[in-house]
């Protein structure tokens, strides 16, 4: 019973970060295309905000990563 309780709970969490991952991989693409909007305007004020997008988009490489890795451990189990 432990046994089967415990695939259950893993299948949950799998499916839950194949969820965050698919979220994750949104959300980088969108900021990597505001990146490129923003570079075509050859606008000298907003070079901040790419700069903030550039931020963004090492966040969530570095949250793709890490959701990367849980799936993997949980796969591996």
């Amino acid at each position: 019973m432990k046994q089967i309780s415990l695939n259950f709970i893993s299948k949950k969490v799998l499916d839950f970060q194949k969820k965050k991952l698919k979220s994750a991989e949104y959300n980088l693409k969108k900021h990597i295309h505001e990146i490129e909007r923003l570079e075509e305007i050859k606008n000298s004020d907003n070079s901040k905000e790419i700069e903030n997008q550039r931020k963004m988009v090492k966040i969530w490489t570095d949250n793709i990563k890490k959701i990367k890795e849980e799936i993997k451990k949980i796969e591996s189990r």
